[in-house]
């Protein structure tokens, strides 16, 4: 699946402001785990994923999407009517 280029540029820019990171040091294909997102940063990451696009995502569906790529396709995807 090809992800929304503008999409994932946010997300992208979403995990650097979550974990205090410069936006050009986050490859969207690095896991969440390389850039030290745990559980509770999920949390707060939803949080954010909610406020912004207006979607309910449960924690641990960030973190098994594993990277800011597949999350970016995860949240397409519930946008266009899927589910979370």
């Amino acid at each position: 699946m090809s992800v929304n280029a503008a999409l994932l540029d946010e997300i992208v820019d979403q995990t650097a402001r979550l974990i205090s990171l410069d936006v050009t040091r986050i490859d969207p294909d690095d896991t969440f785990a390389e850039l030290g997102v745990d559980a509770t940063l999920a949390v707060e990451f939803a949080a954010v994923l909610g406020k912004r696009y207006g979607i309910s995502v449960a924690p641990a569906a960030i973190l098994a999407r594993v990277t800011p790529s597949g999350l970016a396709e995860f949240v397409d995807q519930v946008r266009a009517g899927g589910t979370a």
